[in-house]
């Protein structure tokens, strides 16, 4: 299944080489307020926010201003992610080895490697029993598992082309192509099932936690672990929102 993520092999450069979009060029205005909220607190609104269903389906722009509002992400999220990544930033590697040794453990989601891959033109295996961990498709699509891993650390969470790139990592897993280059090329765009693609955000928001909390005080105060897990925890459903968004169509 990784074959989703690592398909995205624009990403070690420029993932997004094509005429930006309105909404890539757009800014999302984040909140400026301390990412914890007083959940304790049961007060009713003084207002109740108007959400136009149908827009937030056609535009990205307000799907995301909506998506930030709910969950709360604000700038002293992004923040905080930009303050722990280079401390966490190490767990990549071993993060993307043992989510290939999870989608190897079942069928379902091995049978995926079966498949060659955009940009790959190496030797395949025969069987499934011959495709290994250390199998030159699975290495190659390894790069791009990390890029995608280090873009959640490292994004710029104020742009619209960040969240346009989640959006297309989406897309992309669907059967429609979002890149302009795959569709000229004539490449078959991906079709792997949500269940596991929800399932593996599940098992990465597992791992970055982990890392997170384990960090040493001297480097992380437990305050500021507390932060950063929500931190990841917004953008990883944010991600998750969508993926889902081009399957069910809500």
């Amino acid at each position: 299944m990784e074959k989703q993520f690592a398909s995205l092999n624009l990403d070690t450069t420029d993932p997004l080489s094509h005429s930006p979009t309105e909404t890539e060029n757009s800014q999302t205005p984040l909140h400026s307020s301390s990412s914890h909220t007083e959940y304790d607190t049961h007060q009713c609104p003084i207002f109740t926010q108007e959400v136009d269903p149908l827009l937030i389906k056609t535009s990205l722009e307000d799907r995301i201003a909506y998506l930030t509002d709910f969950l709360n992400f604000t700038s002293r999220d992004a923040e905080i992610i930009s303050k722990i990544a280079p401390s966490v930033h190490d767990v990549i590697p071993s993060l993307v080895d043992g989510m290939y040794a999870k989608l190897f453990e079942f069928d379902i989601t091995k049978k995926v490697f079966m498949t060659r891959n955009q940009g790959f033109d190496g030797p395949l295996p025969q069987t499934l029993e011959e495709l290994t961990l250390d199998s030159a498709q699975i290495v190659f699509r390894k790069v791009f598992m990390k890029a995608w891993a280090r873009r959640v650390l490292t994004a710029d969470y104020s742009t619209g082309k960040t969240w346009a790139y989640m959006d297309k990592v989406g897309i992309m897993h669907t059967g429609a192509s979002p890149f302009k280059h795959q569709r000229t090329m004539g490449i078959a765009p991906l079709n792997v099932p949500y269940r596991d693609i929800a399932l593996t955000l599940g098992w990465i928001q597992t791992v970055l936690h982990t890392a997170i909390l384990q960090l040493p005080e001297s480097t992380c105060p437990v305050s500021e672990k507390v932060e950063a897990v929500s931190a990841i925890n917004k953008v990883l459903w944010i991600q998750n929102d969508l993926f889902s968004r081009h399957y069910i169509g809500d």
